[in-house]
């Protein structure tokens, strides 16, 4: 029989974190699996966010190859950002880890879930299927009386300290729990992948409250949501980890942890106090179009992207960008013509270059360089205004980070190292006298890239020395799915760095 993968993305988790869990008795099962030394290290993605894990973890590409920063990439000639997902990834690679697998299963993955023309719902579990004819999908609903077309609440709106939110997304590990163990039995396919995607959520603002506890002080009210919502999430773990036969891998892989935030940083504020990003004033008809008629448009499912396409073939897609933008929550608020400079991801700043983009202003060459290392030189100068420390360590043009295809595609400066403590915010959140620096709200952690992958073998331990890296996980799922005999777990296969693809 070929051999079977289950992938767990266990996005969140740190080493550290999973042994303060484990000492506090919340991660059982993982504590086994720990004490058998199942756990590896691993190097996650730069940036540290989950979209950006899971675009390298299912391509194992680096933005330079796949041309998304983050998860997201501008679209060259247009102001609008593109999110990834599975279908772009295969095309624009020519296959990923999901090319040999014509029978795999996807629970809740987010770049799986953002195929065309479907949307995300938080009160949803989606399930998605790949088979020789393509992708398909079934939704599986937390609340009975949720459907498709129904519109859904926040979840944290029932409580003030957090425990609605705790509460909605242990419902839905639940449910997602017991649809992979579902899956594990009836189906079996080749592939199957897991992205416990409230536990990101759950560690990013609960992160200080889960370290107090870890510690022994209490915290009466948080206490047993917390408790409750790790140990359903280690027993789907468990389960998946128990139910695998013997010719089927499990992997259950972090690619970023939490540090303490202390405040937030936002790019796209530090470029409109330079004055390199300009805002149009707001009015009737700004608030009509973008906070009523998008999101009524994003209700009912219109997207444009399938017009877009169709229209590309004619040169027309300017048109449907140029038409689009009033009506855009994301870059409708911009003045296209006044800026120099602008965010479309948290760590990415593109130069607005005439020729390049539609309304570009800065000439190429001499001007575009020297606004970069303009912008450069005083984000490494940027300091907290309270400890007059500076925040920023490195920031880079993309071609000193990277070398691939698409590397032309990404920003065009990339903030690559900052102070930890201090998360950069969304970027769609600019305006008018914003702070460079704000209070972080309702999160409590940082990203961090430091994360780990557990095996259900250890046995055949890799020869690999130092941490493993995320782009390491998706060969070698490749190449089990393409063995057509069961791997002995004495072979060093797994996760061994295989040679740069031309």
């Amino acid at each position: 029989m070929k051999p079977r993968v289950v992938l767990l993305g266990l996005g969140g988790l740190s080493m550290e974190l999973v042994q303060n869990l484990s000492a506090a008795g919340w991660l059982p099962n993982l504590s086994d699996l720990l004490a058998r030394r199942a756990f590896f290290p691993m190097e996650g993605p730069v940036p540290p966010f989950a979209d950006a894990e899971w675009t390298v973890l299912l391509s194992g590409a680096d933005p330079g190859r796949t041309g998304f920063l983050e998860g997201w990439r501008k679209r060259p000639g247009s102001y609008f950002p593109e999110k990834a997902n599975v279908t772009t990834l295969e095309r624009r690679l020519g296959g990923t880890m999901l090319a040999p697998a014509d029978d795999a299963v996807f629970l809740d993955v987010p770049l799986v879930g953002v195929l065309p023309g479907s949307g995300e719902r938080h009160d949803a579990v989606r399930i998605v299927r790949k088979g020789r004819r393509g992708f398909w999908s079934e939704d599986l609903f937390i609340s009975p009386f949720s459907f498709p077309g129904t519109p859904s609440r926040s979840p944290g709106e029932h409580s003030s300290d957090g425990r609605g939110l705790i509460e909605r997304l242990t419902q839905k590990t639940i449910l997602e729990g017991l649809a992979l163990s579902r899956i594990q039995e009836e189906s079996s396919p080749r592939l199957v992948v897991a992205g416990f995607v409230a536990l990101d959520r759950i560690v990013s603002r609960f992160y200080q409250d889960i370290r107090i506890i870890c510690q022994g002080f209490d915290r009466s009210r948080l206490k047993e949501p917390l408790r409750l919502f790790f140990r359903v999430l280690d027993d789907a773990v468990g389960q998946a980890f128990h139910q695998a036969s013997s010719d089927t891998v499990v992997l259950a892989v972090s690619g970023h942890g939490y540090v303490p935030l202390r405040k937030s940083l936002n790019l796209n504020a530090f470029l409109l106090s330079r004055k390199d990003l300009f805002l149009r004033k707001n009015g009737p008809a700004d608030f009509f179009f973008r906070r009523m008629l998008s999101p009524v448009a994003r209700g009912m499912g219109l997207r444009r992207e399938p017009l877009r396409r169709l229209l590309d073939r004619f040169s027309l897609g300017r048109m449907v960008d140029r038409a689009g933008e009033p009506l855009s929550s994301e870059i409708g608020h911009i003045d296209w013509s006044r800026t120099r400079a602008f965010a479309l991801t948290r760590t990415g700043i593109h130069l607005n270059v005439r020729g390049s983009e539609a309304r570009g202003v800065l000439a190429p060459g001499r001007e575009e360089r020297s606004l970069g290392e303009e912008i450069i030189g005083e984000l490494k100068r940027l300091a907290d205004p309270e400890t007059r420390m500076p925040v920023i360590r490195d920031v880079r043009w993309r071609e000193e980070l990277f070398d691939g295809p698409r590397t032309g595609e990404l920003p065009h400066l990339i903030v690559s190292g900052w102070d930890t403590s201090y998360g950069i915010g969304d970027w769609r959140t600019p305006s008018f006298g914003g702070s460079v620096f704000s209070e972080p709200g309702t999160r409590s952690g940082s990203p961090i890239p430091s994360g780990f992958v557990c095996l259900s073998d250890p046995s055949g331990v890799f020869p690999t020395p130092g941490k493993l890296k995320i782009e390491h996980i998706a060969p070698a799922i490749r190449g089990i799915l393409s063995s057509s005999r069961k791997l002995l777990p004495t072979e060093p296969v797994l996760l061994t760095p295989r040679p740069k693809e031309a």
